[in-house]
């Protein structure tokens, strides 16, 4: 669903709300991201504005889809910090590498 009337009001509220949801610190998005802590804090304090690029780089190290800063889900979706980790992880993997972990992973699902 569209942010609406919970819409922070700004881009760097957001950005905050988020990584704090996510139990992240700006050091650990940092090390994801290899975005200064300091950029980091002038965007959340709307001092600089990212460029689509490094909110890419941002969404990811969090683990969300660029446009998911945008847009807001019901807590079911929200996942875990193991699960970040995870696509964090999976993300950096050859394209082949990924179709086999893709093909574990669906033979493991049918066992349950």
């Amino acid at each position: 669903m569209l942010l609406g009337g919970n819409l922070p009001l700004n881009l760097g509220e957001r950005l905050r709300a988020i990584r704090k949801s996510r139990d992240f610190t700006l050091q650990k998005i940092h090390e994801r991201s290899g975005i200064s802590i300091a950029t980091l804090s002038e965007w959340e304090n709307n001092n600089r504005k990212p460029t689509i690029k490094s909110l890419t780089r941002w969404a990811t190290s969090v683990g969300i889809d660029f446009w998911d800063i945008f847009f807001e889900y019901p807590s079911e979706f929200t996942p875990t910090v193991e699960e970040i980790d995870m696509l964090v992880l999976f993300r950096q993997l050859a394209m082949k590498d990924q179709e086999h972990i893709l093909a574990i992973l669906k033979l493991m699902a049918k066992k349950h």
